[in-house]
């Protein structure tokens, strides 16, 4: 029986079947037509996700955390969400190990570099220089062609991690001294996600090709695992370290006292091993996760990472609105340090000035803002080297140079420049902080109640 249809209405008209179809166009209009359902019912399906997303988000406890390059900003969102988020944490731990291996390369890498550059001054190669370093000998060099697979191991790793990776100028003071060559540059990913992004990848590399790569990493690192040693322990080589300021064992990333562990074929990453490893990404990163642990379980927490270096705090107005709190990270340790972008310019006096701009700002007027002294350990250990505070800040007119009268008068200099700075109805959350000693970081942030005083 033929279909009666109305004419009168011109959808029902455009719906209409054409005259005179087969049966065979008939079942390909049919399934056309069910393929068009499925795919509205799907896309209907990720705009209802999409909104659900957005609405969480604008519910989200939103925290911004800000501090100068190396300050440890990557590192406490680690902390945080090792604290407070640990099935997430969970998913992520074991995909670290590729960046771990790639520190760990890095450091012989730089180790290597400098040394080949001592041995070709004491070569003449370079005239011009005079202080090439006595005691070097065939030895010395034999290591370094010995550790010459480790260059391509780094290579590969920065491969498997990212083909968005770059080179970045603007390096720790730690780095190599630079007469226009053996400048130490930062491996450094682009990633608007920051390293979850980048772990993704990892675990869900094409054809095994990541687990591939670790693999031979791990081989070939254990096989060269007595030869890192012995060129790490040297005394002429940690000489020539310290002749060129180089402290590896300071900066984030440092893993050449656990090369036996780290080489293990079932090596798995600690949590300790992963706050202190070190992969860079550059810009703003968001980083969004649901806490599991504390007083406000279920609820999401957005953690704004932003880059430190000057040219890139423009970047930070934009998020200072809608920021729940802010948690500002001051490296004490860098007292007698300056800006690898400015070289003029003490760390510490840019932390007080930058301290003071966030303090002031009529934006965060009402949020709430948590400061972390950090890198108290390594303060500690330059003070018992004999370092002065006084020689590198005028402004310290103490008597003493002990850990707690230099942390004290920190904490007073701080404390000043938010009272002068800050609307007085706010109230300063303070801790001395070491973000890579994961135990101390976890007591700190149940002691302080952290996640429960910003939701």
């Amino acid at each position: 029986m033929k279909r009666s249809i109305d004419t009168s209405d011109p959808l029902t008209l455009a719906m209409a079947p054409p005259a005179n179809e087969t049966s065979e166009e008939r079942l390909a209009r049919e399934e056309r037509e069910q393929r068009a359902r499925e795919v509205s019912k799907r896309i209907d399906a990720e705009l209802k996700q999409a909104k659900a997303a957005m609405k969480k988000k604008q519910k989200a406890v939103k925290v911004l955390v800000l501090g100068q390059s190396l300050s440890g900003k990557s590192t406490t969102i680690k902390s945080i969400q090792m604290t407070y988020a640990q099935r997430s944490w969970a998913e992520e731990r074991d995909s670290w190990k590729a960046v771990i291996l790639l520190n760990l390369a890095q450091s012989v890498n730089i180790v290597v570099g400098v040394l080949v550059e001592e041995l070709d001054i004491a070569q003449g190669i370079y005239p011009d220089q005079e202080d090439a370093h006595v005691g070097l000998t065939e030895q010395h060099k034999s290591l370094t062609l010995k550790l010459a697979p480790v260059r391509q191991i780094e290579r590969d790793l920065k491969s498997l991690l990212g083909s968005g990776a770059s080179e970045t100028d603007d390096a720790p003071n730690s780095s190599p001294r630079a007469e226009g060559r053996n400048i130490l540059h930062e491996f450094a990913l682009r990633s608007t996600s920051g390293w979850k992004t980048v772990l993704d990848h990892v675990r869900n590399p094409s054809a095994g090709r990541g687990q591939q790569l670790q693999r031979v990493a791990c081989e070939v690192i254990n096989g060269l695992k007595d030869d890192i040693l012995q060129l790490w322990k040297d005394d002429i080589v940690q000489r020539i370290l310290q002749k060129r300021q180089i402290r590896l064992e300071d900066t984030p990333g440092f893993f050449l006292h656990d090369v036996d562990r780290i080489a293990h074929s079932d090596y798995v990453p600690t949590d300790t091993d992963v706050v202190r490893a070190r992969l860079r990404t550059t810009g703003v990163q968001e980083y969004q996760f649901t806490l599991d642990r504390g007083t406000s379980t279920d609820l999401d927490w957005l953690m704004y990472d932003v880059a430190g270096i000057r040219t890139s705090r423009a970047a930070w107005i934009p998020y200072f609105k809608d920021i729940t709190a802010i948690i500002f990270l001051a490296p004490l340790s860098a007292f007698n340090e300056t800006l690898a972008e400015d070289p003029e310019t003490n760390s510490i006096h840019d932390t007080f000035s930058l301290w003071k701009t966030v303090c002031s700002s009529k934006l965060l007027a009402n949020v709430q803002i948590v400061l972390f002294m950090n890198k108290v350990d390594i303060l500690q250990r330059k003070l018992d080297s004999g370092l002065r505070v006084r020689d590198y800040i005028p402004e310290f007119q103490e008597r003493s140079n002990d850990f707690t009268t230099v942390t004290t008068w920190f904490r007073r200099m701080f404390q000043r420049i938010y009272k002068d700075s800050s609307p007085p109805q706010r109230k300063l959350i303070t801790h001395f902080t070491s973000v890579i000693d994961t135990k101390a970081t976890a007591d700190t942030l149940a002691a302080g109640r952290l996640g429960s005083r910003l939701a």
